[in-house]
């Protein structure tokens, strides 16, 4: 079932995002604390929407917030994970799904992500309905501390 990303959720989800994205093809270095740290955050943020899938625990999140543009108000999914062994089963598109009828409730039409050229998230994405906006780019600047 799915139901709305709570605190108690907060340590279970926490242990996945670090599961997931330190793997490959990710291959990133979340620690628990900074995955908490990081959900804690989104959490506080305006807008902030979260849903989880649970079979004897959290088997997928999505979380995320609505924010204004010009037109509309438009949701950024910030951190969307489905354990590794549950990929390729339907509970993530399931997840999406439940995910677009409450934004779509609330007057949300637009949901944006970023994610890596090439993946496997890129390909469910597409599987999903999502497309490659022409017109927008990511683009970042780094520099040392």
């Amino acid at each position: 079932w799915i139901e709305g990303f709570r605190r108690d959720h907060l340590e279970e989800c926490a242990r996945l995002l670090v599961a997931t994205f330190n793997a490959e093809p990710w291959n990133d270095e979340w620690t628990l604390d900074t995955a908490k740290k990081e959900l804690t955050w989104t959490m506080g943020v305006p807008g902030f929407v979260g849903l989880v899938s649970l079979d004897e625990g959290v088997v997928a999140f999505a979380t995320g917030y609505r924010e204004p543009d010009d037109r509309r108000e438009v949701f950024y999914l910030k951190t969307f994970c489905v354990k590794p062994d549950a990929q390729g089963t339907g509970v993530g598109s399931r997840l999406l799904g439940q995910l677009r009828e409450h934004l779509d409730k609330g007057g949300v039409n637009t949901i944006y992500l970023i994610t890596h050229r090439g993946t496997p998230a890129e390909a469910f994405y597409r599987k999903n309905g999502y497309t490659v906006n022409p017109e927008d780019i990511v683009m970042t600047y780094e520099w040392s501390a």
